[in-house]
């Protein structure tokens, strides 16, 4: 409660029936009485209201002086803000008081990573509708061969670069399209021809009794196959202008300035070919099957020497840009293992050069997430989404010539979004 001094009388508390020395005690009445002295033509009455107005005006500042320090003394202590009586204007100028300053020692500051960089580089599916054309058959005069093609193209209309992948032995066009479609939803035609060990053409052709494993030793074995499959390539090349007539979809979309060619494990080899690998023949060493319309090679499980033709000195004139990936378990018999997969980018001429190891990587697992260990299937599908990360990051650096693409291959991205499980080489 207030001391009585601030709380106001009414009127009756004042009557000289009651007798006002009992309620405003001695001092106030000494004070009255000074002042009757002083103002002699005053009554009592006037000068007790006097008095009594006096009184409610300083209670009234007491009371306002008291509630501003009060709120004061609060926000101080909570960290808020002050506030200021209103100006002569009838505006409020609102005071902040800052809190008391802390110091916190933290941790050295690390590069950062964009968030795209952090969950790895558009791994997610890209934002273009995608047609899928299966099953087109282009007829080879000069050879008198049909090669039967799988096409993902954008819907929307464009200029896209061209990736034509090539699968491994006894494959086909059905294989690698987690990699062909994601490629193709972020602005990439992407062809997929069918060579002529796949099993699927050998069965096609009459050939019931074809089996992977057999497909897979004869393609070791079988020269012609080792020419036929870089000629496949060339042949898709010189049918591009002719592919936007007989794919209403594909007109005025084909850029033939930008093309890439990537394989996987035999179809790697089909792609280091195409990049100018020397291979020998029976009887034609050091054959030559490059294509100048071919800007950038990317290689799954890339083949080293001592098959297909190719030799410790095969690599030596490729010069294109050049991704190679394999991985720990990427492992094929004493030959082909995954010292043996990195070859090509050791022995390639250096520059625009990349090698993507990824731990825990089979042969098979840069192409499929499917494994029959349901225990490592998320592991599998990590392994994929490495691999299209990386691959799509190096066809935007060089068939769109991308800047954050290349930025992204020259950190240290791939390994710290990977959590270390792929790690970046670079030549």
């Amino acid at each position: 409660m207030w001391p009585d001094i601030l709380v106001a009388r009414s009127p009756r508390n004042f009557d000289g029936d009651l007798g006002f020395e009992k309620h405003i005690g001695v001092s106030a009445a000494m004070s009255i009485f000074k002042a009757l002295k002083k103002h002699p033509g005053s009554s009592q009455s006037d000068l007790l209201r006097r008095r009594r107005n006096k009184t409610l005006i300083i209670n009234i500042l007491i009371i306002s002086v008291l509630s501003i320090v009060a709120a004061l003394v609060i926000t101080w202590q909570s960290g808020g803000t002050g506030f200021s009586l209103p100006n002569s204007d009838g505006q409020s100028n609102i005071a902040t008081i800052p809190p008391p300053a802390v110091k916190e020692s933290s941790p050295p500051a690390m590069p950062s990573l964009s968030e795209e960089e952090q969950d790895g580089y558009k791994l997610e599916t890209g934002p273009l509708a995608v047609i899928e054309v299966a099953g087109l058959v282009l007829h080879d005069d000069k050879r008198n061969k049909d090669v039967r093609v799988r096409i993902f193209y954008p819907v929307i209309a464009g200029k896209y670069p061209v990736i034509i992948f090539s699968h491994g032995a006894g494959g086909s066009d059905t294989c690698c399209e987690s990699l062909t479609h994601h490629w193709a939803t972020y602005g990439y035609i992407t062809l997929q021809p069918i060579h002529d060990d796949s099993v699927v053409q050998r069965r096609n052709s009459g050939d019931e009794n074809a089996q992977f494993p057999q497909a897979v030793r004869e393609a070791l074995k079988n020269p012609a196959l080792w020419e036929s499959r870089p000629r496949d390539i060339s042949f898709l090349l010189d049918s591009l202008p002719g592919l936007q007539k007989r794919v209403a979809g594909l007109n005025g979309k084909i850029d033939t300035s930008h093309v890439g060619v990537a394989g996987h494990s035999m179809g790697a080899y089909t792609a280091e070919a195409i990049a100018g690998a020397s291979v020998d023949l029976p009887s034609r060493p050091g054959q030559n099957f490059s294509d100048p319309r071919a800007k950038a090679i990317l290689c799954l499980s890339p083949q080293g020497p001592g098959q297909f033709g190719l030799t410790a000195h095969s690599f030596e004139n490729i010069s294109l840009p050049f991704m190679g990936v394999t991985g720990s378990l990427d492992n094929l018999g004493p030959l082909a293992n995954s010292a043996w997969h990195k070859i090509p980018f050791e022995r390639s001429q250096p520059g625009d050069k990349y090698e993507v190891f990824i731990q825990g990587a089979s042969h098979m697992s840069f192409i499929t997430a499917e494994t029959v260990n349901s225990a490592r299937s998320s592991q599998a599908a990590a392994i994929l989404g490495y691999t299209n990360s990386a691959s799509l990051a190096f066809w935007d650096a060089y068939l769109k010539e991308d800047p954050s693409a290349k930025k992204f291959l020259q950190s240290d991205a791939p390994e710290r979004s990977s959590h270390g499980a792929a790690k970046l080489s670079r030549r």
